[in-house]
């Protein structure tokens, strides 16, 4: 079945596709913050559950994404692997920064209270310093970065085209609510501070 490559690579970008918007709807701010759910015993508990189901339908997806007969586009040998080892690092250092700041417990969810704020909720100060404050989204370019940076395929490339697509969708709808939430002072924010790209050190930093 899979002989045609359009085929299977029209296959591969359904799967993935369809794996980001459940993962969206999934999303304590997304369609299930809009039920009962979020607010019940079950909320203190949800990041986790949510990031365990993450996970697996990740692994599911991956394992039953059609991978016979796909072409080798690319691959980091010889002295490519120092800019990618390079990559990587500057990836684990983003994420590690801005863990270090958010919490890496609360983001696993395994700290209650860790749920995302709704509407009424008291929003805490917005976070300009450290890595935020030379770029705005660390985890989504580490994201991108890792994506990018390993050996690509025609499979792989859809793959990472549609994770891509959603990481930069999710980083401006996340801009979205922390306009609504900050107003002013998140809109002086993403002037000063780049969205992927970090700004050179030398620069005025946000106050």
């Amino acid at each position: 079945m899979f002989d045609i490559p359009w085929a299977r690579l029209l296959l591969t970008a359904v799967l993935w596709s369809a794996w980001c918007v459940v993962h969206s709807l999934l999303n304590s701010e997304g369609l299930l913050g809009r039920t009962r759910i979020i607010r019940s015993s079950f909320s203190s508990h949800y990041r986790l559950i949510y990031n365990l189901i993450a996970v697996a339908s990740l692994v599911l997806v991956s394992r039953i994404t059609p991978r016979d007969h796909e072409t080798v586009l690319c691959a980091w040998n010889g002295l490519w692997d120092v800019p990618q080892f390079l990559l990587w690092g500057l990836a684990a250092y983003m994420f590690y920064q801005s863990f270090k700041l958010m919490g890496f417990l609360s983001f696993l969810g395994f700290k209650t209270g860790s749920v995302p704020l709704r509407p009424g909720d008291q929003a805490p100060g917005l976070v300009t310093s450290g890595i935020y404050g030379i770029i705005r989204h660390p985890q989504f370019t580490a994201g991108l970065i890792l994506l990018w940076t390993r050996d690509l395929t025609d499979t792989g490339l859809v793959i990472n085209a549609v994770l891509s697509t959603y990481l930069v969708v999710g980083a401006r709808i996340e801009e979205y609510r922390l306009l609504a939430r900050y107003g002013a002072e998140y809109a002086r924010y993403m002037r000063e501070v780049p969205a992927f790209i970090p700004r050179p050190p030398f620069r005025h930093r946000v106050r």
